[in-house]
């Protein structure tokens, strides 16, 4: 019986969200979003401002209350109103930001540890040694004991990667990572999250690198008004798109 659980989980969606409605006030930001999102698959999610994208990935990791539907991560559900569940579906997801939101008055390596020192109550050591390892997997084994602010905005972005990565979370979402940071410096963050994919990682990715979605997503996401208006492979979707929502888009971009 164990096994046949196991295997169950392990063939179910790791995000599962259905019917979900997300209000601001009298506006209705998300309008009913279906999604499913196989372990170890890419989705990238894409779409104009305002239609809805950073606000889903919120819902996701329960940033934000939503209204109406269901939403589950590694099968546990979320729910706002009791907070031991919260905790347990907040170390399952991992979220990286368009700032990097590291704190200045510790070093990268005690940005990195703090999230397990705290919450896993991990010991120093341990917690030590994997900052080491992830500063190492994100390029930067050589800034342990440096200060946020001695680095670029390449170099702290692959720092918030390492910290969130710290948690060991089944699911990663990242929100425009590399929006805020000058074009010279958005590649060194992107190998970074290509590695990660080519690993394995669950990873949400809202984005407006349209070559890099292109390259690494197993899916696109086409979000418009509230709605997921269009979906499918990479090269369905910028190759011959269905919706004029999705070509208009395409084309602005060109």
């Amino acid at each position: 019986m164990v096994i046949e659980q196991q295997i169950a989980k392990h063939h179910s969606p790791i995000v599962h969200i259905a019917g979900l409605r997300k209000f601001y006030g009298s506006n209705e930001v998300l309008q009913g979003i279906d999604l499913d999102v196989q372990r170890g698959e890419v989705v990238a999610i894409i779409g104009k401002s305002g239609s809805g994208k950073s606000t889903l990935l919120r819902c996701i990791n329960g940033l934000e209350p939503f209204q109406h539907g269901a939403l589950q991560v590694d099968g546990l559900a979320l729910r706002h109103g009791d907070a031991r569940a919260m905790r347990a579906l907040r170390q399952r997801v991992g979220m990286i930001f368009q700032s990097f939101n590291l704190f200045p008055h510790l070093s990268v390596g005690r940005n990195v540890m703090l999230a397990p020192r705290l919450v896993k109550q991990a010991d120093s050591t341990a917690a030590m040694a994997q900052a080491q390892q992830l500063l190492a997997r994100v390029g930067l084994a050589d800034k342990f004991d440096a200060w946020p602010d001695q680095l670029s905005g390449g170099q702290q972005q692959r720092v918030a990667i390492a910290r969130a990565l710290a948690m060991a979370p089944s699911v990663l979402l990242c929100d425009e990572i590399t929006s805020a940071l000058d074009p010279e410096l958005v590649g060194e963050v992107l190998r970074v999250v290509e590695a990660l994919a080519g690993d394995g990682m669950t990873l949400l990715m809202v984005t407006h690198e349209m070559g890099f979605a292109r390259k690494v997503a197993d899916r696109i996401v086409f979000m418009h008004a509230g709605r997921i208006h269009e979906m499918g492979p990479p090269a369905a979707m910028f190759g011959d798109p269905q919706t004029a929502a999705l070509k208009q888009f395409l084309s602005a971009l060109t």
